[in-house]
């Protein structure tokens, strides 16, 4: 068994020593991890011996360096020889599948990570065990291959734990490389990823709201729409060519600063939370809702259009926040915003 003995932040050493290890084996468990020796023997028990499962246990931190959310799975998956990868990073679980439908593959790995209560070992034998269940069995042995590993993102916590079963939190895929075309860059475009940070902040100041129903659901609307712009631009990047990459840019980088500008303290927060002080407030909140929902209808939409290789439709205008006055000027309101 290999040993990591790189920083947590180094994702490429990370990677390399875990691969590596797993080229001639199914389980690896790092050094340090508690009752290594007992959950190696629960987990040989469980694991297939045919190679089509592979089992990762990594501190909480190894990701730390990750620049997007399951960075380090993808980076796994896209290495090594088996056609599932479960990995748990502490008692956060992930599963790539390219052997199963991606949605039952994340849906199996949630479910026993919630039921079991922070006991990892109990959640990955579970999870081990209806995956194997949840695999068709092949002639031959290796089953259907293809030149794709689906991911799903892992949304944990919260309001955002809750809305993840309500919107199935989407899938990512991506094209198997080989190892000298791997990088470790963020496909996500910097201006797009600017505004999927910004997104991210406001949407723990949504949850910090006590008692309020519309921002627990704003936030949890806030953390799936980012979550969709990150899966887009992945996918575009793995499947599409450079024409429909700059055109989501172009599409996304507008439309998110302005719904953004929408987001900030100084509107929808504080039309939630002193509705007293604005003109019309019902009808301002509904605005900024719609849109939401509206953007992010429209990001699943393309992702659909991605995973069937079809060309990328926009019909989202935003045109009742550009009608308001306080937010025509949106550029200028996301710019201060993302300095404070």
């Amino acid at each position: 068994m290999g040993m990591i003995i790189v920083a947590a932040s180094d994702l490429s050493g990370v990677t390399d020593a875990v691969t590596g290890a797993l080229q001639s084996g199914d389980i690896y468990i790092a050094p340090g991890v508690k009752s290594a020796d007992a959950l190696t023997n629960a987990l040989t028990d469980v694991v297939p011996a045919d190679g089509s499962i592979a089992v990762v246990v990594l501190p909480a931190d190894a990701d730390l360096g990750a620049a997007f959310d399951l960075e380090l799975l993808d980076r796994i998956t896209r290495e090594v020889p088996q056609k599932t990868v479960v990995l748990a990073l502490g008692d956060d679980l992930q599963a790539a599948s390219s052997a199963i439908d991606t949605k039952e593959a994340l849906f199996i790995a949630n479910t026993n990570e919630t039921a079991a209560g922070g006991d990892t070992q109990a959640a990955l034998v579970e999870t081990v065990q209806q995956i194997v269940e949840a695999t068709p069995s092949a002639p031959g042995g290796s089953g259907a291959g293809g030149g794709a590993d689906w991911l799903l993102p892992v949304v944990i916590g919260g309001v955002v734990l809750l809305a993840a079963a309500g919107t199935a939190i989407g899938l990512l895929a991506r094209r198997r490389r080989t190892p000298a075309s791997v990088t470790a860059s963020d496909p996500v475009p910097a201006g797009i990823r600017l505004r999927v940070d910004r997104l991210r902040e406001l949407q723990v100041d949504y949850a910090r709201v006590p008692g309020d129903a519309v921002a627990a659901q704003t936030a949890a609307g806030i953390d799936a729409l980012a979550s969709h712009v990150e899966q887009l631009f992945l996918r575009l990047d793995a499947k599409a060519d450079a024409d429909q990459i700059a055109l989501a840019e172009a599409e996304y980088s507008d439309k998110l600063a302005r719904l953004v500008a929408a987001l900030e303290p100084d509107y929808l927060l504080d039309l939630l939370t002193r509705p007293d002080l604005w003109d019309a407030p019902d009808e301002r909140i509904g605005e900024v809702r719609e849109a939401l929902d509206g953007l992010t209808t429209q990001i699943v939409d393309n992702i659909k259009q991605v995973n069937a290789r079809n060309g990328l439709l926009f019909q989202v205008s935003l045109d009742s926040l550009i009608g308001r006055s306080e937010l025509r000027d949106w550029e200028r309101q996301f710019n201060q915003g993302s300095k404070e």
